[in-house]
């Protein structure tokens, strides 16, 4: 189990040993959330890691809303096509160094991309928008104060790349 609040893995334990979060608390909560109704659960605050390993996050019944993505030495993949984003903005925390991140976004989609990157390439829809040395990133897509759904992806990102497609 990571630790949902600082991310720090804690196996049979019942508190975290980085920060002290009562885990069988957060254990108990998940359990009820799995025999609860099937609401669209969401993944606020929660972590996605791809250390030395791919791994894929997507939002088919749950809401990704705050959800934080960090990938070193691995290929991460979130796909937000499964279902309907929110309306309103989606806000997701990257957090990369020498890995890839691929974002999967629908069509209809406003995206916005803020952050720093560092030798690192950001393409958003086949458009570059980054020089790959050092980027103080702020794009928004056209139109994207006016669309119903928004994509707001704040990247940090280290000898990585990351590609918002379609």
């Amino acid at each position: 189990m990571y630790c949902p609040k600082c991310g720090a893995q804690s196996d049979s334990v019942r508190f975290c040993r980085s920060c002290g979060t009562n885990l069988v608390l957060v254990s108990n909560a998940l359990s009820d959330t799995e025999q609860a109704s099937p609401s669209t659960p969401t993944l606020r605050g929660k972590m996605t890691f791809g250390v030395f390993r791919p791994a894929k996050v997507t939002n088919l019944r749950q809401d990704l809303r705050g959800h934080n993505v960090a990938a070193a030495f691995g290929d991460v993949v979130v796909d937000l096509t499964a279902e309907d984003l929110p309306l309103g903005e989606t806000t997701i925390h990257v957090y990369s160094i020498f890995s890839s991140l691929n974002v999967l976004a629908p069509d209809d989609v406003g995206i916005r991309i803020t952050g720093v990157t560092l030798f690192s390439e950001t393409k958003v829809r086949d458009h570059k928008m980054d020089n790959g040395v050092f980027n103080v990133n702020e794009y928004r897509s056209p139109g994207y104060s006016k669309s119903v759904r928004q994509l707001h992806i704040d990247a940090t990102s280290v000898f990585s790349s990351m590609k918002i497609k379609r």
